[in-house]
């Protein structure tokens, strides 16, 4: 695993780098922590690494879990128990805490207090528990699922994206150059549309293409992309049959029908599938279902002759 420990290694998104650079400057000179951070966006664009680059920054402790793992109350007291003066919560993930537990972030990330209930019925009584002063950085794919009372609590909000065509040519070198890749220029021009805008995907690519060279050295680009499930530029196997579906069910089709006729649960075609689809225009979602575009058909005319 190649770790990215500070913003001189982080390629791209630089408006966001430099907002978070002004930030990290401030709470310095003012020897406060930095604000509660919340980054939303697609999977694999770079969340999980700013939060680490931000505890390595500010020289800080990282605490780092999963939302998912959050499930009671006792999960938050104890979490936020175990935490020093200055230290990085970080929730990756956050809309998966049980909804029973958003509560107590509250009073902890506005006033650095826990407010706890100890007894039952009419033997309760309300005890606040004085915590250290805290940065928690939240991130989500699900922007949508964060209860408002908390999205409102986090000072610094940030939307990580697609990364752009020049960004991910970068991030393909930059990986290439570390994992001693050797690409042509025209190889790396053939990459760009598979990684779909996400860094993730350019990492796992430069590493399944050392594995396939190491097997076969001159096998290229386009026959690996192939055996990786990608039939034509940035398109896979499940964009091809999504776009069928649709052809061939006249469109209108409501995401469970897709999931049914796909074999792939709602959350991975609305997380995995359609966000690329939807960028590329090939695809529209409204109320009354999923419709394929003209430029949609066109690619699945194209996917059709070469799957």
């Amino acid at each position: 695993m190649i770790k990215i420990n500070s913003f001189n290694n982080f390629i791209g998104k630089k408006q966001i780098i430099d907002n978070l650079k002004i930030y990290i400057n401030s709470c310095k000179i003012n020897n406060l922590p930095l604000e509660h951070c919340l980054f939303y966006g697609l999977p694999g664009t770079g969340k999980t690494t700013l939060a680490k680059i931000i505890s390595n920054e500010l020289k800080r402790n990282i605490h780092i879990v999963q939302g998912s793992m959050i499930q009671k109350p006792i999960d938050i007291i104890n979490l936020l128990l175990s935490i020093n003066d200055n230290d990085i919560l970080f929730i990756d993930e956050i809309h998966a805490v049980n909804t029973n537990c958003f509560e107590l972030f509250y009073s902890a990330m506005e006033n650095n207090v826990l407010d706890i209930n100890i007894g039952k019925d009419f033997n309760s009584k309300l005890t606040r528990i004085d915590l250290p002063k805290f940065t928690l950085i939240g991130a989500t794919t699900i922007l949508g699922k964060i209860p408002q009372p908390l999205e409102d609590r986090f000072g610094i909000i940030m939307n990580l994206n697609y990364y752009d065509e020049e960004e991910i040519q970068k991030i393909i070198i930059f990986y290439a150059n570390k994992l001693k890749v050797n690409l042509t220029d025209e190889e790396i021009i053939k990459l760009i549309e598979p990684c779909k805008g996400i860094p993730r995907l350019a990492y796992k690519f430069i590493r399944r293409i050392k594995d396939f060279r190491l097997w076969k050295s001159e096998i290229s680009i386009k026959e690996i992309l192939f055996k990786l499930g990608y039939i034509h530029k940035g398109y896979t196997n499940n964009d091809y049959l999504y776009l069928k579906s649709l052809v061939e069910n006249q469109n209108n089709l409501s995401i469970k029908t897709i999931s049914q006729i796909l074999g792939l649960n709602e959350l991975t075609i609305e997380l995995k599938i359609e966000p690329y689809l939807i960028k590329m225009g090939l695809i529209n979602k409204s109320s009354k279902g999923r419709t394929i575009s003209k430029k949609g058909i066109e690619v699945y005319k194209r996917l059709l002759k070469n799957n």
